[in-house]
């Protein structure tokens, strides 16, 4: 086992840290975990994890390997010539970094939860609630992890996890407190939640992005932004749904976002979060269908054919059929063959490059309440300048 100190620096969250220092300061895996109060047999697989990843950055002294990798590569081969027993030449031949969908997720879970599955204990249900409605919280793109200076731009308007994180929870506590009792709240993000998809500061494309800060360091106060948004809808509504739609900016990361909400809210019954490795997401409740997209790279009639054609039993039962939108960053509605399509608005300001290319819209939330039988019953808006 390598020595916890030269694990250090491959650990993104503090509970990495902390299992690292009690192994230094107990001297077994076993001791370590009990110390902590933790699951041995998960707190073997962190250091398992923490020891794959440095190795390969090229590191694990026990094997001899002491050369670490370019920032971005890792050891694609490693030939060692020894003499006595002793290495006396070593090659390091490095590539670029090369990680599957899946190998993101099992490794984001793994350092961003470790034993957190079901932390959240099960919280005491409001008192009243009315059958009869559900709300939608719709959050637009709101490129959570962007860096905007106003300095640079034409508006006035700065951007970054701060700002983000205070502007959103604002936002959802204002609409949570006009949205009446109905007894559904669905937190719905329509996607590019983040700005980054990678640790390159890319979007999912490949396009660079200016961003504030380390993408796992963004992930985290993500997922107590959302931890927190959830908490406070379990407060008002008997049961929470949590939607999170891929974007063209974070593909992948949306997925770890749910993967990890899921694990994390696994005792709390109330809370339901929706699968989400197709781009197509679907609810049904009651009389109402929901279809979520986020909107690149598709016209509202190639939605519309992709639901009638994959969805025909729930589009014959549900009366009123409603798809949600983001993308565009700016309010945008219509109704084909009986479907109602909306794009919604969003809190964030622009970066530098859409104040340079002229873009930009009214910023804004919404959440709109729906009748079981009827369809949309109300809607609230809060403007950024409101909040």
């Amino acid at each position: 086992m390598i020595d916890p100190e030269a694990l250090k620096q491959f650990a993104i969250t503090e509970n990495q840290i902390a299992v690292l220092d009690a192994l230094k300061k107990t001297g077994s895996i076993p001791k370590a975990a009990r110390s902590l109060d933790k699951d041995i047999a998960n707190t073997r697989k962190l250091i398992k994890n923490l020891e794959r990843r440095a190795a390969k950055k090229g590191v694990a002294p026990h094997r001899d390997l002491t050369h670490q990798t370019a920032e971005g590569f890792n050891a694609k081969r490693i030939s060692t010539a020894y003499k006595d027993g002793e290495p006396i030449l070593q090659w390091v031949i490095q590539e670029p970094e090369k990680q599957s969908i899946r190998e993101k997720i099992e490794h984001t879970i793994t350092g961003l939860t470790d034993d957190l599955t079901g932390l959240k204990k099960p919280t005491k249900p409001p008192k009243i609630v009315d059958s009869d409605y559900c709300a939608l919280y719709l959050i637009g793109d709101h490129h959570f992890g962007m860096l905007a200076d106003s300095e640079a731009k034409l508006d006035d308007d700065d951007w970054d996890t701060k700002i983000a994180t205070e502007t959103l929870i604002k936002a959802t506590e204002r609409l949570n407190q006009r949205v009446g009792n109905a007894h559904t709240g669905v937190l719905v993000n329509v996607g590019d939640f983040f700005h980054a998809d990678s640790s390159k500061a890319e979007t999912s494309a490949g396009t660079r992005v200016d961003v504030d800060g380390r993408i796992s360091r963004t992930f985290k106060l993500a997922g107590r932004l959302f931890q927190f948004l959830i908490d406070k809808m379990l407060e008002t509504h008997q049961e929470v749904i949590v939607i999170n739609v891929r974007g063209n900016h974070d593909t992948d990361m949306a997925c770890h976002l749910s993967s990890c909400l899921e694990l994390l809210y696994q005792k709390e019954k109330r809370v339901n979060v929706l699968q989400n490795y197709s781009k197509f997401i679907h609810w049904e409740w009651n009389n109402n269908l929901f279809v979520f997209h986020h909107g690149d790279r598709i016209k509202h009639e190639q939605i519309l054919q992709t639901v009638i054609k994959h969805l025909d039993d729930e589009w014959s039962q549900c009366k009123n059929r409603f798809c949600h939108l983001g993308h565009i960053h700016h309010h945008q509605a219509r109704e084909i063959a009986g479907m109602h399509f909306e794009h919604h608005g969003a809190l964030c300001s622009t970066d530098q490059w859409h104040s340079d290319s002229g873009y930009g819209a009214e910023r804004s939330m919404t959440a709109i309440v729906y009748h079981k039988d009827y369809g949309e019953d109300s809607r609230v808006k809060i403007k950024i300048d409101a909040i």
